[in-house]
C-alpha cells in the first residue's frame, strides 16, 4: 500500500534564487562528483602511500561525498562553495600572486596557479551572493539556548 504522507514543508528559500542559478549550482556539484570518481578511486583502491599525511586526500574525499548532497540540496550545501571560494582566494592572494610576481615557474606551482587561482573567479560567478547576504549576514542568528 502506497503512503500518501504530505511532503515536508519547505521554507521558501529555494524560491529566492532563480532556477537557472540552482541548475548552475547543481552543475558545479556534478563537476565535484564526477571529478571525485576520477581522482578518488585511484587512492581508495591502491595501497596507501604511508609517506603522505593524507590530509588533502581526506579533505577532498569529504567534499566529494558532501557534493552528492549538493546535487539534491544546492542551497543547503552552499557553505561548501563558500569554503572553496574563501580558501582559494586566500591561497591566491597569499601564495599564488606573490609567487607569480616573483617569477616562480616550477611545474607544480604553475599547475596550482591555474587550478586554484581560477577558483575565486568560478565560485565568485556561481555563488548567489544576494542569497548569501540575506541568509548569512542579514538574517538573525539561530538561537543559542
Amino acid at each position: 500500500m502506497a503512503s500518501t504522507a504530505d511532503p515536508i514543508p519547505r521554507d521558501g528559500r529555494d524560491r529566492e534564487v532563480p532556477l537557472w542559478r540552482m541548475h548552475l549550482l547543481r552543475a558545479m556539484f556534478l563537476v565535484f562528483v564526477v571529478g571525485g570518481f576520477i581522482v578518488h578511486p585511484q587512492w581508495l583502491l591502491d595501497d596507501p602511500d604511508l609517506t603522505k599525511r593524507g590530509m588533502i586526500d581526506g579533505m577532498t574525499a569529504g567534499l566529494w561525498v558532501l557534493s552528492f548532497l549538493g546535487l539534491r540540496y544546492p542551497l543547503q550545501m552552499l557553505p561548501i562553495f563558500l569554503f572553496e571560494f574563501v580558501w582559494k582566494t586566500i591561497w591566491l592572494l597569499a601564495f599564488g600572486l606573490p609567487g607569480w610576481m616573483a617569477g616562480r615557474a616550477d611545474p607544480q606551482f604553475s599547475e596550482d596557479l591555474i587550478l586554484i587561482g581560477l577558483g575565486p573567479l568560478v565560485f565568485g560567478l556561481i555563488i548567489p551572493w544576494g542569497y548569501v547576504w540575506r541568509r548569512y549576514v542579514r538574517e538573525p542568528a539561530e538561537r543559542w539556548r
